[in-house]
């Protein structure tokens, strides 16, 4: 009977189970120690039964980007203004990665060429082409967008703290400018992020208006 059960269990599991399991323990344990074995034993089956779904950990971890894409930009709409997308874009990838901090390794260390983030690309390239930019250009601003948004991640939140300003202990006396750039808290990873996305799409409207 229990040979049944697991049987039955097997047999019901899906992809997007396992690819589930595999965003926890990323999220948890870090993209880092993310293995077939461990999926598999976080779902109660054999590794085996994993590769009925994904043919390799590298399929895994490219469904695993799918997957965090794919939920961050779910409330992004691909019309309206290009600067407006541009900016949702960055943010809801920044959320995304919030979310799902195990991820962030996996984004900045490979493509992850599915059918489905080919699609999403493809949505905002045509927004970005019916603006004016060449596709070419158009491809560079998702890129620059993203990598923007990746790199804040990628450093991890140690970085926030090394960042951040320390008036407390004398470290900003005698420089009056890192002083009063001080005086409202540390810079934190949200108000970086915000910045850098308002700078781009700032220096992206100008390179358009020359195109």
């Amino acid at each position: 009977m229990a040979e049944q059960r697991a049987q039955g269990r097997h047999a019901g599991l899906t992809k997007q189970q396992v690819v589930d399991a595999a965003v926890r323990l990323a999220d948890s344990d870090g993209a880092a120690a993310l293995s077939m074995r461990k999926v598999a034993r976080e779902l109660g089956v054999e590794a085996m039964t994993l590769y009925h779904h994904v043919p390799n950990k590298q399929a895994l971890e490219d469904a695993i980007v799918e997957h965090v894409l794919d939920e961050a930009l779910e409330s992004v709409s691909a019309s309206g203004p290009w600067e407006r997308v541009v900016s949702d874009y960055g943010s809801a990838l920044h959320d995304g990665l919030q979310r799902h901090p195990g991820a962030a390794a996996l984004f900045a260390s490979r493509p992850a060429i599915t059918e489905r983030t080919m699609d999403q690309v493809e949505a905002l390239l045509e927004v970005l082409h019916d603006a004016g930019f060449t596709p070419r250009d158009a491809l560079l601003v998702v890129y620059a967008v993203a990598g923007a948004v990746i790199g804040h991640h990628a450093s991890g939140r140690a970085a926030d703290d090394a960042a951040a300003p320390s008036t407390d202990v004398g470290v900003a006396g005698g420089r009056p400018l890192f002083s009063a750039a001080a005086a409202d808290g540390p810079v934190d990873t949200q108000e970086r992020l915000a910045f850098t996305l308002r700078a781009l799409v700032d220096g992206l409207r100008v390179r358009l208006a020359a195109l």
